[in-house]
């Protein structure tokens, strides 16, 4: 145990509060188009990793303040106000680590939460796939800038699938990726 002592204290710690841009995303549905519109969104990210190995993990939350529309027969009408949380973890990988500038790349998981504002409806929870990659600047040992461009892929729960005969008969959940959207970040590093 004592051994495992140095592991622990030689990761690098860094917490990253950030603000950017996030795009649109339509989610189909039987009732017609549904657009969760664009808008500035923030979050904060934690990243972990060794400073020698470039590999890190990372735990990142995002909120962005939107509104929803529903396009039916080319009638658009504002449903509701909408605010989208995003919960993601997973791996990064950081390029010249040491240098000034650290080019990175970011795939992960999560959960999206579309929750209604001042409404009777009901919020969503679907599961997500992201990937990201951008440019940590650092100006000391401490602090630095991080720059991001990522893309977060939900995954729609559509229901179960029963099927018999040929070809193999079988079972399963039947999904779909909709609602594709991206961020746009800049953010502030604080390293530790």
């Amino acid at each position: 145990m004592v051994s495992a002592l140095p592991d622990v204290y030689s990761q690098k710690f860094e917490i990253i509060p950030y603000a950017g841009y996030q795009t649109s995303a339509v989610i189909p549905s039987v009732n017609g188009d549904f657009r969760v519109n664009d808008g500035k969104n923030f979050g904060i990210s934690l990243d972990i990793g060794s400073p020698d190995g470039g590999y890190k993990f990372y735990l990142s939350y995002s909120h962005q303040g939107s509104f929803l529309t529903l396009d039916s027969a080319d009638i658009i009408r504002d449903v509701c106000d909408l605010a989208v949380h995003s919960i993601s973890f997973g791996a990064m990988y950081e390029f010249f680590q040491g240098d000034m500038i650290v080019p990175f790349a970011r795939l992960g998981l999560g959960t999206t939460i579309y929750q209604p504002v001042d409404s009777e409806i009901d919020y969503e929870r679907v599961m997500h796939f992201n990937i990201a990659g951008g440019t940590k600047i650092f100006l000391n040992d401490h602090f630095g800038f991080r720059l991001q461009a990522g893309m977060v892929l939900p995954l729609f729960f559509e229901g179960f699938l029963f099927e018999e005969g040929a070809p193999p008969p079988g079972e399963g959940m039947k999904t779909k990726i909709s609602g594709i959207y991206g961020d746009f970040t800049a953010g502030l590093i604080a390293r530790f």
